[in-house]
């Protein structure tokens, strides 16, 4: 059904749309109007052809109308008011005689009556009827089109000889008109200068434009000097001034890209962009997703042995509940920001708080912390939760990790601001904390000030967690429905305990040593002869030892096992069970690797690469080393060749018969150059005389050696020898 001011497109060949004005209510006929063309007139229609054409697909019926706009009285320039009012009072008493104001006699008597009574012109009369009936028969389509006066947008063509805007107040020179050539040198200036380079400002960009396009460069053959001077394009009008090249910045560009550009892409994104989503709205309760992430604290700390040791300033891990906002976690320490900070926090997560505040001297009810869960999903920084290191966490527990995008901070943005509260409470308080002046001229050096050991800024850490838990109230929380309705306290323990009475299901309770056993880092080790090896560390355990693996390794060939071990110190690893997932066999280290005891994995990397070092600074040595000694070789059988001489004319049977005597001579030969001779003390009195010694029959002489190869063959009897 077809209805008042209803808008039918038509396609080609006609190409144009109509809008009905009025539909005679006992005929099948209206009046309708082309809304685009600028002579249109009201026409008669027939009813049951415009249905026909809408049937057939030769024109269709448009559900947005391009006029009709919503326009707030209130912001409407009282200019625009006065035009519109004063065109509805020339055309109301004509536009409510219908269908008669539609035929063109009727419609040019009533015109002209208007006319003749001084309201206002003929062509004025018509105009402002053709707007009523084009834009949707309502006053407000008689507003005028002020928004299409000027030409805004529109780019002038310039004139030669005339310059555009207004004359120059300051200066001689006209200035000129910015046509299309310098136009593009503008954009190529911008994406030169200012958007890829940060160093320059937007002035000094243009400064650097007029400088290389805009100016010919001289140097002094005497002195060297460089001078620039206009080049002929500007030297009558003078060079393009800073508004026109902030103008057509403005005209080509977009001032946000291009700040997006400058800052890169993910710092703008991270501190620039727009806040639309919040990350309440992607949980459904307690343990539905945890936030994990780290900060160095602005304070330093001493030795807990020697107090007047500075020892820098601690790591603090933080684990908090999307859900809740409650701090489920948390590690203070001197690991840097890396997977073993970071698994020391998710380990606190599933540990008993009560106890855990007992070893700082803190006791405090279950209720005052209760939280020693695992949740459905974790979210880190790449460099900390992603890679191997945690799938046994994964799977062991079904625990979904998920990794923000490198720079990109905002993705964890409630942890991070958790980094504001907590030292925003023992600032005041605390001596060594870093101010703003640190480091700057005459600022206070803070690191003398320190006098807290790590135990006792863990105890101001935590009793700052138990204020934040259960008293700091949220501000800014956005509710949803369900937890407005209860008129819950935006306290982050009010909302656990809401979301557990009402949300739960997410939050996994499991036995703390299997947790810590998970989070280890997970590595394949060799089952070799001399124990199994990881890292180039030796390592044997009671199992192995019982099952003979080693002797086994020895006969047939190594084999591969799954480990786990602690980074800071190798000094056990923990053999894991193929039957019993989550059991484990302590393995120690060997003493075959007793030099890299109480170590860590980094300061073992250290020993390793220092001793590839010492190899590799041997090298050479060791290569001309091994050249020498091959040519000292190489001479003595070159020499060995000489003496020998010509070959022997003998046969080979002859020459190898006679080797049991010739080896016989010849170690008798040695002998005598061999044995050990004292010379004895001339002052000696018996040194002069002469022994007398008596002669026995010879025989022969034993030698006590074990005969070799060619003796024992020597010993048969030989064909040549048989009578």
């Amino acid at each position: 059904m077809l209805l008042q001011n209803d808008l039918i497109e038509y396609g080609d060949p006609l190409a144009r749309t109509i809008r009905l004005l009025w539909l005679n209510p006992t005929q099948s006929v209206g009046f309708a109007i082309d809304i685009n063309a600028h002579d249109a007139a009201p026409e008669l229609v027939q009813l049951h052809a415009l249905q026909n054409d809408l049937q057939s697909g030769r024109s269709r019926l448009l559900t947005a109308d391009p006029y009709l706009t919503i326009v707030e009285e209130t912001s409407l320039p009282e200019l625009r008011k006065r035009r519109r009012d004063h065109a509805w009072q020339i055309v109301e008493g004509l536009v409510c005689d219908e269908p008669e104001i539609y035929y063109p006699r009727h419609r040019a008597k009533r015109v002209a009556d208007c006319v003749a009574a001084g309201w206002t012109t003929r062509a004025t009369i018509y105009l402002y009827l053709r707007r009523y009936w084009q834009r949707g028969q309502t006053p407000n389509a008689l507003i005028p089109d002020f928004a299409k006066s000027g030409g805004k947008g529109k780019a002038r063509t310039a004139n030669v000889d005339i310059k555009r805007g207004r004359p120059r107040k300051l200066g001689e020179l006209p200035g000129l008109n910015v046509d299309e050539d310098i136009r593009q040198v503008f954009r190529v200036a911008v994406a030169r200068y200012y958007t890829t380079q940060i160093k320059f400002t937007l002035r000094g960009a243009y400064d650097q434009m007029i400088k290389d396009f805009f100016c010919d460069r001289t140097i002094d053959p005497e002195t060297g000097r460089v001078t620039h001077a206009p080049n002929g394009d500007v030297l009558a009008s003078g060079f393009p001034s800073f508004g026109q090249f902030n103008y057509w910045l403005e005209q080509d560009h977009d001032r946000l890209d291009i700040k997006r550009e400058r800052l890169r892409p993910r710092i703008y994104d991270k501190d620039l962009r727009g806040l639309l989503g919040t990350s309440t709205a992607e949980v459904w309760g307690p343990g539905a997703r945890y936030q994990i992430d780290a900060t160095i604290a602005d304070v330093y700390l001493v030795s807990r042995t020697d107090r007047n040791k500075i020892i820098g300033r601690p790591v603090l891990y933080v684990v908090i509940d999307v859900f809740s906002r409650m701090i489920v976690g948390i590690y203070v320490g001197l690991e840097g920001p890396s997977w073993v900070g970071a698994m020391m926090a998710l380990a606190n997560t599933a540990s008993d708080k009560q106890a855990f505040c007992m070893q700082s001297g803190r006791e405090i009810e279950v209720e005052d912390w209760p939280c020693h869960h695992l949740p459905a999903t974790i979210l880190g920084d790449r460099g900390e939760i992603e890679g191997r290191m945690i799938e046994t966490l994964i799977n062991n527990f079904n625990v979904t990790v998920e990794s923000a995008a490198a720079y990109r901070a905002d993705w964890k943005g409630i942890v991070e601001q958790r980094f504001r509260l907590i030292p925003a409470k023992f600032k005041p308080y605390v001596p060594g904390y870093i101010d703003v002046d640190y480091r700057a001229r005459g600022g206070k050096d803070y690191r003398l000030d320190a006098v807290l050991d790590l135990d006792q800024f863990t105890q101001i850490v935590i009793e700052c967690v138990l204020y934040y838990n259960n008293h700091h109230e949220l501000k800014r929380y956005d509710k949803d429905r369900d937890l407005a309705a209860d008129n819950i306290p935006t306290v982050p323990i009010d909302l656990w305990n809401w979301g557990i009475a009402n949300r739960s299901g997410s939050l996994r309770q499991y036995p703390e040593e299997l947790v810590r056993f998970s989070l280890l880092p997970l590595e394949e080790a060799t089952v070799t002869l001399n124990g199994v090896r990881l890292r180039g560390l030796f390592y044997t355990c009671q199992r192995a030892l019982e099952e003979r693996w080693f002797d086994r390794a020895r006969q047939r060939g190594n084999w591969k096992v799954t480990v786990s071990f602690d980074p800071r110190n190798l000094d056990e690893i923990y053999l894991h069970d193929p039957v019993a997932p989550m059991q484990f066999q302590v393995c120690q280290l060997t003493e075959r690797s007793r030099a890299h005891r109480q170590i860590s994995v980094w300061e073992l990397g250290q020993m390793q690469d220092t001793e590839k070092q010492i190899s590799a600074k041997r090298q050479p040595r060791q290569q001309l080393a091994a050249a020498d000694l091959s040519a000292s070789i190489e001479g003595i059988v070159s020499g060995a060749v000489k003496q020998k001489g010509e070959p022997s004319t003998e046969s080979a049977a002859k020459r190898t018969r006679n080797i049991r005597v010739n080896r016989a001579n010849e170690k008798q030969l040695n002998r005598g150059a061999e044995t050990f001779r004292f010379q004895a003390d001339p002052s000696s009195p018996a040194s002069g005389k002469s022994a007398d010694v008596l002669q026995f029959p010879s025989a022969a002489p034993d030698d006590y050696s074990e005969p070799d190869i060619t003796e024992i063959l020597g010993s048969t009897p030989s064909h040549d020898d048989k009578p």
